[in-house]
């Protein structure tokens, strides 16, 4: 380390011009030492602090992104989970189709089944105790948090409760930023879907993963929670890709309401949606060049 030279110190003044110092009784011990006008205490100080290394700031940076390999960056850590179960529920049941069954017998989710023909058959219509046009968006997200655990059900009726009561909160929500606070819980949910034998249940986990997305500053939101969503959709394209058999299915087929899924995805994914997608799908062909 290089020498650090004071002035103050080396400094020699003619003999002619230098006068005795006493030190008196009202002396103040911030008093500068001034030599033609100049404050040679504060150079001295400026000199050194210019010598010292430099500390760059520290930059925050959203998790899954180009910046995150950059120095001096510090990824922003996940938004936290939050417990939404009801109190009623026994904290025994730690299952969330456990959990979805006891809430719907107890009354938790204020939802009733209306028979409209004899019995046996299907339900036609979930009846809400309120309306949720009427309801507040911080309701409409708590309810979400329930009712997303129950997604991935397949017996009746909790499979229709389900699938209609997260569609009917998902259309009734208007403030959709709230929707971020239980993110964590629809992926959740979303990704046991996917996971399901049952084609019709992974077609309903994909319109409702679109909705999610094609709403306002949401798609930016669902980028570091496609390491949860993707996979199984991998798995997906993989076995049906090889199989020869004619698809009988009614509808659109899985393959293309998948492809569909992700070019939302990465339209509202923001730039780094791209990215993330080519990751965990490599075989995936971009909208962008359509």
């Amino acid at each position: 380390m290089s020498r650090v030279t004071r002035e103050c110190r080396e400094k020699s003044l003619e003999r002619s011009r230098m006068k005795p110092f006493f030190i008196s009784d009202n002396w103040n011990k911030n008093q500068h030492f001034f030599d033609r006008g100049r404050d040679i205490v504060r150079e001295n100080i400026r000199t050194i602090k210019s010598t010292l290394p430099k500390c760059q700031g520290v930059r925050k940076v959203p998790p899954f992104c180009r910046q995150s390999y950059q120095a001096n960056t510090q990824v922003q850590p996940l938004l936290p989970m939050i417990q939404s179960r009801s109190k009623s529920v026994d904290s025994s049941i730690s299952d969330d189709s456990a959990q979805f069954r006891a809430l719907f017998i107890r009354g938790d989710l204020h939802v009733r089944i209306l028979h409209s023909g004899g019995p046996g058959e299907k339900p036609n219509e979930l009846q809400w105790a309120k309306d949720p046009t009427l309801m507040k968006s911080e309701t409409i997200c708590a309810l979400l948090a329930k009712f997303s655990s129950g997604i991935s059900l397949l017996d009746h009726p909790y499979r229709f409760v389900a699938e209609t009561g997260i569609t009917d909160l998902l259309i009734a929500l208007k403030n959709h930023q709230q929707l971020t606070s239980v993110l964590p819980q629809l992926v959740r949910g979303l990704r046991a879907g996917f996971y399901s034998f049952d084609n019709e249940k992974k077609k309903f986990c994909l319109r409702t993963l679109s909705r999610i997305a094609s709403m306002d500053s949401i798609g930016p939101q669902l980028v570091p929670f496609y390491r949860q969503l993707l996979p199984p959709l991998r798995n997906v394209r993989q076995s049906r890709s090889r199989s020869d058999r004619v698809h009988y299915d009614k509808g659109r087929q899985l393959e293309e309401m998948i492809t569909s899924t992700l070019n939302d995805l990465e339209r509202s994914g923001g730039a780094n949606a791209l990215i993330n997608i080519k990751y965990l799908l490599p075989h995936y062909d971009s909208c962008q060049y359509m």
